[in-house]
């Protein structure tokens, strides 16, 4: 018998071309999105409950938890019958929008990693060049439009999704898509890197978007029976690429892959309905209110507060019930009414016969259901659902008690104080909204100007200078709500500049204790003052040169006007006759006796 052969070993070398096989079939075959995208769906699934009680009770309309949700027209707020918490979400989401990203004012700057670079003139210029640039695209785009669906969707389920597109007109198109409609996967950084949007597509827009080459026999059919209006479902999917090489071109060089597929209909083992060309950066801004852990979604005011928020429509729903006892109370009477008239209309009357004793038509029980203790519980409520939701931090002024005096010093206490409670969600929404809309917005007008640079022609961005060459900008959020966190830090610095003018009476060398140009650059940062209002670099210096020059110049005038009053004397002096009287010859006469 022959020696039985040993089995190959499987190295490193095989495992990473069985996966690499695996990659490509992946790529190629409709069969490995599918089988993701229902593994996220069922990791999702333990949310969608939570998240359709909290719609019913707040926003039913911003629902896409079931394929049947789309464009429907029946009333869905049959639950809300104390309109509180959706007031609060709204006074929320109106709150955030105009206190971050306001379109009214600026809310963003761009610096760099150096603060020294910052002095340079032309390296300033170019920044404020860019951030002019970009805000005009933010206030001609639509995304001052989704914002506040995303800060609501964020209010109320905790997560959100707003896909930014590269647009031919507006430069940039913001989507934001509503809850149940996409799934989402983190990487190993727990930043969201993986989408999956449900859309429903009608058989003419799949034929427009994504032509026919790759669509299942479905859609063919019922295009060549001419049902366009015919709706199919179908996938967009955007995920890190995994055969990604910087230096290639086309997909293989783009980090993020784009694939759309139907489900549903076709074989799974059939091509993609379309592949894009990819992303350099991720094209969805998927922020959360508040993560647990590694978990991929979040946790929202409407959760913390929907105990809260079952209780107030119970109550209201008491209240009524009480109210209606109270109005329409069930009434009693001998059993001669009983098909006879009886009535409980204001002014009309109901005949009883009393012959056979007291009878009448009365109420069956006297009701005092203590409806201002119901008032009163509803009221609890329905502060405690605002506290959730921070709408008394929005409304703070608004909410102060009338007539009662109150300092500035008091209001601006108090508004600190209510900062503090936002910080972790405002560090939150710059790190997974703003900032990742910020550079997928820069990138696109620097990808939209290079071939112009290339001519030499204008872009819709200048060429940066040399020394911003290879440099990473830096994004700096001066918004109302960030610039209330960085005033907390102007409280020591005046303190401290107070503290040092008080005693420099007494001690005068207590003011080289304080570097004023640094104290000067520090504050106007924390107040997020325009830059171009605080005097740097060669400005600044020949600013002091000039001042110094002048101060020399005055003080040699100053040591020089003695020395001109004795030549002026002198003058006079060489211009006197000696032979004819004089005061100076009466002078000399006097003191030579």
């Amino acid at each position: 018998m022959g020696q039985a052969q040993e089995a190959p070993r499987r190295g490193p070398a095989a495992v990473r071309a069985k996966l690499q096989i695996a990659k490509e079939k992946r790529r190629t075959s409709k069969r490995g999105f599918v089988a993701r995208y229902e593994a996220l769906k069922a990791e999702r699934e333990s949310w969608i409950a939570h998240w359709r009680e909290i719609g019913e009770y707040t926003l039913p309309r911003r629902m896409r938890l079931l394929q049947t949700d789309r464009n429907r027209g029946n009333k869905l707020n049959q639950k809300i019958i104390n309109t509180t918490p959706t007031e609060a979400l709204d006074i929320q989401s109106a709150g955030i929008h105009s206190g971050v990203s306001s379109p009214a004012r600026p809310w963003f700057r761009l610096a760099t990693p150096y603060p020294e670079m910052l002095k340079v003139d032309a390296v300033r210029q170019w920044l404020h060049v860019v951030e002019e640039t970009m805000r005009g695209v933010f206030a001609k785009s639509n995304v001052y439009n989704a914002l506040p669906l995303v800060y609501r969707d964020l209010g109320g389920w905790g997560v959100a999704a707003m896909y930014v597109e590269d647009d031919a007109e507006d430069v940039i198109r913001a989507y934001s898509y509503p809850i149940g409609s996409y799934v989402l996967q983190t990487s190993a950084r727990g930043v969201v890197d993986t989408l999956y949007h449900e859309v429903s597509m009608t058989v003419g827009q799949i034929a427009d978007k994504f032509g026919l080459d790759n669509a299942s026999n479905a859609v063919i059919s019922a295009w060549e029976q001419n049902n366009l209006d015919q709706v199919i479902t179908v996938i967009h999917c955007v995920e890190p690429n995994e055969t990604y090489d910087s230096s290639q071109l086309g997909k293989a060089g783009k980090k993020f892959r784009s694939v759309w597929f139907e489900l549903g209909t076709g074989s799974s083992d059939g091509p993609p309905l379309f592949e894009g060309n990819g992303y350099h950066e991720f094209p969805a801004m998927c922020p959360r209110w508040d993560v647990n852990a590694d978990d991929v979604y979040g946790e929202s005011p409407a959760m913390r507060a929907l105990g809260d928020i079952k209780g107030l429509m119970q109550l209201e729903r008491r209240k009524l019930s009480a109210l209606d006892k109270i109005v329409a109370p069930p009434m009693t009477g001998p059993t001669s009414l009983e098909r006879k008239k009886r009535s409980t209309l204001a002014g009309d009357i109901t005949f009883v016969d009393t012959t056979s004793g007291s009878q009448r038509f009365e109420p069956a029980f006297v009701v005092d259901p203590k409806v201002v203790y119901l008032r009163e519980e509803i009221e609890r409520h329905e502060q405690r659902i605002m506290r959730a939701f921070k709408a008394d931090l929005f409304l703070m002024l608004s909410s102060m008690v009338r007539g009662q005096p109150i300092t500035a010093r008091e209001v601006e206490e108090r508004h600190e104080e209510k900062m503090l409670q936002l910080g972790p969600v405002l560090e939150r929404l710059h790190n997974e909204l703003l900032a990742p809309l910020i550079r997928r917005t820069f990138e696109i007008l620097v990808r939209r100007s290079q071939p112009e640079w290339a001519l030499g022609r204008p872009g819709l961005i200048p060429q940066p200078p040399e020394e911003m060459q290879g440099l990473e900008l830096r994004v700096e959020f001066i918004s109302i709500l960030a610039q209330a966190q960085k005033l907390l830090g102007t409280v020591a610095t005046e303190r401290l500049v107070g503290f040092i003018g008080a005693n420099a009476g007494l001690f005068p060398e207590a003011l080289d204790k304080l570097d004023i140009d640094t104290t000067i650059d520090d504050y106007a940062e924390m107040l997020g003052t325009n830059p171009d209002l605080v005097v740097t670099g060669d400005e600044l210096a020949a600013r002091r040169k000039r001042r110094a020059d002048q101060a020399q110049a005055m003080a040699m005038a100053a040591a020089a006007k003695p020395i001109s009053d004795g030549a002026t004397a002198a003058a006079t002096l060489a211009g006197i006759d000696a032979n004819q009287p004089n005061q100076l010859n009466t002078l000399f006469g006097a003191l030579q006796s």
